[in-house]
């Protein structure tokens, strides 16, 4: 206690309202800065136990806080992680980013969120903005776009990143090479289109979402697949395409039942889809799964809550963001290169019925 009635303790409290620094921390400890750094570093440098404890009580009590910003002038990127989605409101990309936020969050990373609206001008635009802010990896949430234009742009992003040691992730088909983590969307159409088969259903029509995402097309050709696997006739009328809302899911299937084409089950390429589908049949007086059998891709929570509960196939959305980001910390450069793809199992619930 001093002469003003202040201990050493709070004044170096007191301090921090401007900002503790390293050499404060080595003052109060009584050691060197370089300690303290090796210390903070976790470094192969020799440091004692007493004196690296007694380096960090002191770190503990002064609440002494690395400046990241300086650290980051030192190495060529900075410590954030982006996840680059196609809609943060629909609920299949709220999992990708739970699951990418809460790791990269263990390993006290930031992570920016980037929204494109499904905008490729505006994803494009977030590139540009990520490579100034020097960002530590790239995780791509949604498939790709077959547009000439897009892939020839994204390819150059990618590109730059990669050459000067960036990492890339993608969750998604892109259309070119890459490293990825996701699932076989293609063996998923089939899963599903094979799930209604083996109940007896011989007539089954699709919906899908847009035709010129990866993703979707993948999918789509799974149900030709099978189809032409079991010696079942395809028929373009059997399909309608839409924008991976629950609009879109409405909106395709009066466009199939306005058709007057016979179906007795429905796959399609996600969940919000199927929500979607299940209005439009309840408005037309068809009952699920009496009438007509639904079932889709996500597993979302909502699929709990559909009247009737869906059928759908389980994708690990929050399994895969963890993954993805579990690939950029990785110094490991053959877990970096490995392409990940994850099982997906099908949930039953009451929107399928057996006709056999």
């Amino acid at each position: 206690m001093n002469a003003f009635g202040i201990n050493k303790f709070d004044y170096w409290r007191g301090k921090s309202m401007a900002r503790i620094s390293m050499e404060d921390v080595a003052e109060r400890a009584g050691v060197s800065i370089t300690t303290v750094s090796r210390v903070l570093n976790n470094t192969n440098h020799p440091v004692s136990e007493k004196t690296r404890k007694k380096v960090m009580k002191v770190i503990q009590e002064l609440d002494y806080k690395p400046d990241i910003s300086a650290q980051s002038l030192r190495q060529s990127f900075n410590n954030i992680i982006a996840l680059i989605t196609r809609d943060i409101s629909d609920p299949y990309f709220g999992e990708m980013a739970r699951g990418v936020t809460e790791t990269a969050n263990k390993y006290g990373i930031l992570t920016f969120v980037c929204n494109t609206g499904r905008n490729p001008e505006n994803e494009i635009q977030y590139h540009e903005l990520l490579w100034q802010h020097r960002v530590r990896g790239i995780i791509l949430g949604g498939g790709g776009l077959n547009l000439e234009a897009y892939k020839i742009k994204l390819q150059e992003q990618m590109n730059r990143y990669k050459d000067n040691g960036h990492k890339i992730v993608s969750l998604a088909p892109q259309g070119f090479d890459m490293d990825y983590v996701m699932i076989d969307n293609r063996g998923t159409g089939e899963l599903i289109t094979d799930y209604l088969i083996a109940r007896g259903h011989t007539s089954i029509a699709y919906i899908s979402g847009p035709q010129n995402t990866y993703t979707a097309f993948d999918r789509l050709e799974g149900y030709k697949l099978c189809l032409k696997k079991h010696n079942l006739p395809y028929d373009d009328l059997m399909i309608a395409y839409s924008d991976n809302s629950w609009k879109g899911g409405y909106e395709a299937a009066n466009i199939l039942l306005d058709r007057s084409i016979k179906f007795t089950g429905i796959c399609c390429g996600n969940d919000n889809l199927a929500v979607g589908a299940l209005r439009a049949f309840k408005e037309r007086g068809l009952a699920v799964p009496e009438d007509v059998s639904v079932i889709s891709i996500g597993d979302l929570p909502n699929a709990n809550y559909t009247a009737p509960p869906l059928t759908t196939v389980r994708v690990p959305l929050y399994e895969m963001g963890a993954k993805a980001v579990n690939i950029i910390m990785s110094d490991d450069t053959q877990e970096y290169n490995a392409n990940i793809i994850f099982k997906t199992v099908i949930s039953e619930r009451q929107s399928v019925s057996n006709i056999k």
